[in-house]
C-alpha cells in the first residue's frame, strides 16, 4: 500500500517538479543528500514504523544541510506514534518534518487474520484527492521563507496500544508453506525485504522467524496461495499488488 500510495504521489508531483522515486530496499539508491526536498513514506507495523525503515535511517549519515520532509504513513488499523517516531529518528539525521500525513488502506495482515472485514480489503474514500492535495500543499510550503520543521504531537491513543506493540515485537506468528500449492517459483523469496525466506535444496522455500515482521507480504504476493499462518488451511482471499 506504501507503494501504491507513493507512485501516486510521484505522478503528481512529476506535474510540477523533478522527482525519483527510490525504494529503501534498492542496494542502488543514489545518497539522499543531493535532494532538495523529501518525501519519506513507511507502513505501519503493532502502531510503529517497521525496523527495516528504522534501521535504514539509523545507517545514512547526517545530511550536510537541513532538508525539509513530508512524511507520511499507511495504515489498515491505527498509526499511533508511527509518524513521530519516524521524525524524531530523522531529526537526528538533519532531515525535518514539514508535513505528515496518514493514509487508510488495505491491512496486510487484517485482511488474512480477519478477511470477513470488508474494510480491510479497500482504501479510504477520495485517497487521490486526498494525496493531491497534500501534495500541492507540501509544494507551497517549500516556497515559505524559514520554513519551520516539528516533531508530530504524542498521541495519548498509543497507550492502549502498548500491550499489541509489545506482542509484536515479541511474537512472531509462524508462515507456513503448502507445498502441493507451491510451484517452486521464488516470488516470496524475492518478495520478502527482511530476508526472512530463503530456498531450500529441494527448491522449496525454507522460513527463519528470527527474521520476520509479520508484514505478509511473501503471502499476498504468492501466485498460488501457498503460504499462510495456518497448518492446515490456506487462504481463499488475498491482497493482490
Amino acid at each position: 500500500m506504501t507503494k501504491n500510495v507513493a507512485e501516486r504521489m510521484f505522478t503528481r508531483l512529476s506535474l510540477d517538479c523533478e522527482i525519483d522515486m527510490l525504494s529503501i530496499e534498492s542496494k542502488d539508491a543514489p545518497s539522499m543528500n543531493e535532494y532538495d526536498a523529501l518525501i519519506i513514506g513507511t507502513p505501519v507495523y503493532h502502531g510503529m514504523p517497521p525496523k527495516i525503515v528504522i534501521r535504514y535511517f539509523e545507517m545514512i549519515p547526517r545530511f550536510t544541510k537541513e532538508t525539509p520532509a513530508f512524511i507520511f504513513n499507511t495504515r489498515g488499523f491505527a498509526s499511533f506514534n508511527t509518524n513521530r517516531l519516524l521524525s524524531r529518528k530523522l531529526y537526528q539525521k538533519n532531515i525535518v518534518t514539514v508535513i505528515d500525513r496518514e493514509y487508510r488502506g488495505p491491512a496486510s495482515d487484517g485482511t488474512i487474520i480477519a478477511p470477513f472485514i470488508k474494510r480491510f480489503f479497500e482504501f479510504q474514500n477520495d485517497i487521490e484527492k486526498k494525496i493531491d492535495s497534500d501534495c500541492a500543499n507540501f509544494l507551497e510550503l517549500l516556497k515559505s521563507v524559514g520554513l519551520q520543521g516539528y516533531i508530530p504531537r504524542f498521541r495519548f491513543g498509543s497507550i492502549v496500544n502498548v500491550p499489541n506493540k509489545l506482542a509484536g515485537q515479541l511474537i512472531t506468528l509462524r508462515i507456513y508453506l503448502h507445498k502441493d500449492q507451491c510451484t517452486k517459483c521464488g516470488h516470496c523469496i524475492e518478495q520478502c525485504p527482511h530476508s526472512a525466506l530463503f530456498p531450500g535444496k529441494d527448491g522449496y522455500p525454507l522460513y527463519n522467524s528470527r527474521d520476520c515482521e509479520n508484514c505478509y507480504r511473501c503471502i499476498h504476493h504468492c501466485p498460488n496461495m501457498a503460504l499462510s499462518l495456518s497448518k492446515r488451511r490456506t487462504l481463499k482471499k488475498l491482497l493482490r499488488y
